[in-house]
């Protein structure tokens, strides 16, 4: 459905600004939390040239007009009246001035951040109860100003690795991973800056965590640290995806304690027993999760039943050989079946139901895994409309990214990524806010197109 603009909408009725809305419907210094203006005025001990207010407002216009850098907002400041007395800048601040409100506050932003969170929530509820319970979540990456960024590096690895296949004649049947073994796993500029598979391909970037509701307004962000790496392009994303899934829910319910949800929707890069089982047990969300095919295998027949005891796939006759429990890191408890005629690992079996050469190996789950027993089936209309809404959290990044220009600078430091981050964040409840005080509940989503 095509999103209208405020613009477009206003055109119709009078010509008025997006400024001239955000005055009339929006009081930045009512949206401030208390312990963020303490901060800022007790962070010198004397009076600052520019108010807190001030910064905020030019960093929600740097984020509402898509201003890639600091430069330009400068510039425009300096050229529009208009700008500067919304921003109620008598003078303008330079770029270091800032960079520096970017880098000591980063951390205050996100606690503005989470102010808005919670005074946006009623306005979700009144939009749909069922939508506002369904929560989404997924990763992004932000992608900062660093050397090893730069197609040219990855060209010297390349080069690096095929001097080494000429010297040494080394057979490689595999040069992606060599490549990868080439290459640092952290930045040289920014260590925070790790290698990692995000968007398609290898990058150095800041791993965040999304959470939305089936409206698609953020419920929650957050900069997560990246400490699992493969050097399979495969299996990198999947291992970290599954890690930042409790971390995240975890600190979403530590800031708002309060909010009542009861559905979580993720992709298959979260799927496991553990995720599943925490959405319920520590959070007691109903987890729908897709299924990640390589943690199962199509090829291996699944066993026949006989008084609920599992035996061979090709003869119900023979009943499986329990070998006990299997208890593995980051895994499930599963309990442990093998071919009866496996003997000292070797199967003899003359119609082997697997190439493995100690042939059929079966595992049960414990009754409460909710990955092999989910509370809602995967076969239910139900699922399959909770999880048909999952696109709606990469909907929300893509706004993020392009309009509201999250990870769109020139930008290296940690801290001041992290503001741009939460700045993002902010621009886009600011939305919400905007759009409801105009009676413009429909448009809540439009941040592309009020930028």
């Amino acid at each position: 459905m095509k999103q209208l603009s405020f613009i477009e909408d206003m055109e119709s009725q009078s010509p008025i600004t997006l400024l001239d809305c955000l005055s009339e419907h929006i009081d930045i210094k009512e949206l401030i939390p208390f312990s963020v203006y303490r901060h800022y005025y007790k962070h010198t001990g004397r009076k600052h040239k520019y108010s807190l207010t001030s910064f905020i407002c030019a960093l929600v216009v740097q984020k509402l007009f898509s201003i890639t850098q600091d430069n330009l907002l400068i510039t425009l400041l300096n050229l529009s009246h208009e700008l500067r007395q919304f921003c109620g800048f008598n003078s303008v601040p330079d770029k270091t001035q800032f960079s520096r409100f970017k880098t000591i506050y980063s951390d205050d932003l996100e606690t503005m951040f989470h102010h808005l969170v919670d005074l946006t929530e009623p306005i979700c509820q009144s939009l749909g109860n069922k939508d506002a319970q369904t929560l989404i979540i997924d990763t992004t990456g932000i992608t900062p100003y660093v050397t090893e960024n730069n197609p040219k590096y990855l060209k010297g690895a390349l080069t690096k690795v095929n001097t080494l296949i000429k010297s040494y004649n080394i057979d490689i049947t595999n040069i992606d991973q060599s490549i990868l073994a080439c290459m640092d796993k952290q930045s040289s500029v920014n260590a925070d800056a790790k290698l990692q598979f995000i968007n398609g391909h290898f990058a150095y970037a800041f791993k965040g965590s999304i959470v939305c509701n089936a409206h698609g307004i953020i419920r929650h962000m957050q900069l997560g640290n990246f400490t699992n790496y493969s050097d399979n392009p495969h299996s990198s994303k999947h291992i970290h995806d599954s890690t930042l899934f409790k971390p995240t829910l975890t600190s979403f319910f530590e800031h708002h304690p309060n909010f009542k949800a009861k559905y979580i929707v993720g992709d298959s890069g979260f799927d496991s027993a553990a995720n599943h089982n925490s959405a319920f047990k520590d959070f007691g969300l109903i987890p729908i999760i897709s299924l990640n095919s390589r943690n199962s295998n199509p090829d291996i027949p699944n066993p026949t039943y006989i008084n609920n005891s599992p035996c061979c796939p090709l003869d119900d006759s023979l009943p499986l050989k329990y070998c006990g429990i299997t208890k593995e890191q980051n895994r499930a408890t599963r309990f442990k079946y093998i071919c009866p005629k496996t003997k000292s690992s070797t199967t003899y079996c003359d119609t082997p139901c697997s190439s493995a050469k100690s042939g059929y190996i079966h595992y049960e789950y414990e009754p409460d895994n909710l990955r092999e027993n989910p509370i809602i089936s995967r076969d239910s209309p139900k699922h399959c409309l909770l999880a048909g809404k999952r696109h709606i959290v990469e909907q929300v990044i893509s706004r993020l990214k392009l309009p509201l220009n999250l990870g769109g600078s020139y930008i290296r430091d940690s801290r001041t990524s992290k503001s741009d981050f939460f700045m993002a964040g902010i621009a886009h409840l600011l939305t919400v806010l905007l759009a409801y005080r105009m009676d413009l509940p429909h448009k809540v989503r439009s941040s592309k197109s009020i930028a």
